[in-house]
């Protein structure tokens, strides 16, 4: 017999194909963190030693399972090693264990729902502490009985994921059959992101999205602190990938907090929105998961007007939220309230559990809220780090809207509608923290713009300056730019990353793109004569040329560490003065 066969068809034996598989196949536990802070909420379980029974990865031994009829021993196998990896973990940094599941085996979900409780009574773990991550690849169940299946998952209490979401043609079908907890969004869209502006918005819908139906969102495959940051920007809510960490084998490798990893890609707070948030928030009383149902009903009594209980589990994560409409009919049934008491029976509030908006304080909410606001009819969970921070009313949430707006339209420029100097100083603060990146920022404004306003007056002079406007949008929507109105006809560009590169290819572009569109403003005298008459400011007759703008750029090479943003805006206005004196419509300098 040939030695270089994989170890299973050395032996055709089932039995002993499933020894092999127990001897060599390892679990290593990969975190998953916050976004916003790097706290470990979770791990998952990815399995090693496939290579040393002959398969290039796990999905080449699952099919040689499946073609043996040793599937569901193998998955099962491979999950009794996983829990026991976790069982290692200290319980308070543990977090959720993520399980990939095989939808071939999806069928046999009472199965694996019983094997799953007995190992976790055995190692002392919770159905909660458990994930079922679930993918489109070898789905064959009807959507019927998918449903029944993740129902009677759920029901046991463990919680549901969606792997890959977003690479299927199915998944929007499997995101509402299955109301997961989490949806992953698949490395494909993450890998890209800083350069590639459809990923950048295709990612940001999914999550609006998920928010929406009251699920959280990890980004799967980060690897660079740029990426990291499109995760934030996106509002992403937690991160896994090796910038994080790899996956370990042994778990005394694995930490328990990734801030440092994390703070390299920290974007400046969002000033005032979270205490914003807090005063919305509405007490509530709030229900635990595998409650009897005589405690809602209780509540039901004490709070006559109350319609919406959210829903915990034991670490404070929310699970959804219980309707008053809901369980109406069994409350006022004859013999509800007999039932719902009967121990024996043991009704709990998990059947009746549903999805709720999520609105998590600790990320920007403004765009968000636009979303949220018609689909919230029953209020939202608010929360903090993924915790349960409190609920707000669809009246609360409508007020909160309202006064979001108004922030917005005080924050911005009344005539471009882009951000104002707020926003420029909170941008310019996060590129003097984030020194481990390249970091790009840009004055333009438009020469010679007082001549034309002069003659042309202020409506074509706004006109002038909403096509430099237009020009710098188009870099923010294409190159993940940030672009910012200072006033009058001063711009500000900023980028980070790899974005930067792109950005500092197209600075010298700008200032003919704006000069061909801006010439359609001028009389077919003036544009023929190419310049216009006018008084100076000390009052003397002088030429003025066709309107151009000046850019003047700075450039920060990781490890750059200026100490104030005031160190970077004098530095530009200095730059921009030594453009004017040169007569350059361009003029760079680096940092390193």
């Amino acid at each position: 017999m040939r030695d270089d066969l994989p170890i299973w068809l050395h032996n055709f034996d089932s039995e002993q194909f499933l020894r092999d598989v127990d001897q060599h196949l390892i679990i290593a536990l990969q975190p998953i963190v916050e976004a916003s802070t790097g706290a470990v909420v979770a791990h998952e379980a990815l399995m090693r030693g496939f290579d040393d029974l002959g398969f290039p990865d796990p999905g080449a031994l699952l099919d040689g399972s499946a073609a043996r009829k040793r599937l569901l021993e193998v998955e099962c196998c491979v999950i009794a090693k996983a829990i026991a990896a976790r069982a290692r973990l200290p319980k308070a940094e543990g977090g959720a264990l993520f399980l990939n599941l095989d939808g071939r085996n999806l069928a046999n979900w009472r199965a694996l729902r019983t094997f799953l409780e007995l190992r976790c009574d055995q190692l002392d773990l919770s159905p909660q502490d458990l994930c079922i991550e679930l993918s489109e690849a070898h789905q064959p169940l009807a959507p019927e009985a998918f449903e029944e299946a993740v129902r009677g998952l759920r029901s046991a209490g463990f919680l549901i994921a969606i792997d890959d979401f977003g690479t299927g043609v199915s998944g929007m079908q499997m995101l509402y059959q299955a109301a997961p907890d989490f949806i992953k969004i698949d490395k494909f869209f993450i890998k890209s992101m800083p350069s590639d502006a459809k990923k950048r918005l295709l990612v940001g819908s999914i999550v609006d999205l998920a928010h929406t139906l009251g699920s959280r969102v990890i980004a799967e495959g980060v690897e660079t602190v740029e990426q990291l940051i499109c995760c934030r920007d996106a509002n992403c809510d937690l991160i896994q990938g090796y910038l994080i960490a790899r996956p370990a084998v042994d778990p005394g490798e694995l930490a328990t907090g990734y801030a440092d990893r994390v703070h390299a890609g920290t974007a400046a707070p969002e000033s005032g929105e979270s205490l914003m948030i807090e005063r919305f928030i509405e007490d509530v009383p709030t229900l635990q998961e595998n409650t009897l149902l005589a405690v809602l009903f209780d509540q039901l009594t004490l709070h006559p007007g109350r319609n919406v209980y959210p829903v915990l589990d034991p670490e404070g994560l929310p699970r959804g939220a219980v309707r008053e409409s809901d369980v109406k009919r069994l409350l006022h049934s004859p013999y509800g309230r007999d039932l719902a008491r009967n121990r024996s029976i043991g009704m709990t509030i998990d059947d009746f559990v549903r999805p709720i908006p999520t609105l998590e304080s600790s990320m920007p909410i403004a765009q968000r809220l636009e979303l949220i606001a018609d689909h919230a009819e029953d209020g939202v969970v608010v929360t903090k780090s993924l915790r349960y921070q409190g609920y707000m009313s669809s009246g609360s949430l409508l007020k909160l809207a309202n006064e979001v707006r108004l922030q917005q339209a005080a924050a911005q420029n009344p005539l471009t509608r882009l951000p104002g100097n707020n926003a420029i100083a909170g941008f310019l603060e996060g590129c003097r923290q984030r020194d481990g990146l390249p970091r790009l920022v840009a004055y333009i404004d438009i020469d010679h713009f007082k001549a034309f306003n002069d003659r042309y007056g202020f409506e074509m002079g706004d006109r002038a300056i909403l096509i430099l406007a237009s020009i710098l949008k188009s870099l923010e929507r294409d190159h993940a730019a940030f672009v910012g109105h200072i006033g009058g006809d001063d711009f500000f560009l900023g980028a980070e990353g790899a974005a930067c590169d792109a950005l500092d290819r197209i600075l010298q572009t700008i200032g003919a793109r704006f000069r061909d569109m801006a010439e359609s403003l001028y009389s077919p005298e003036d544009r023929a004569a190419g310049f216009l008459e006018g008084r100076a400011r000390d009052g003397t007759q002088t030429r003025f040329p066709l309107l151009s703008c000046t850019v003047a750029a700075l450039r920060l090479e990781p490890g750059s560490h200026p100490q104030t943003t005031l160190e970077l805006t004098t530095r530009l206005t200095a730059l921009k003065s030594l453009a004017r004196q040169q007569k350059t419509s361009l003029q760079r300098e680096a940092c390193v």
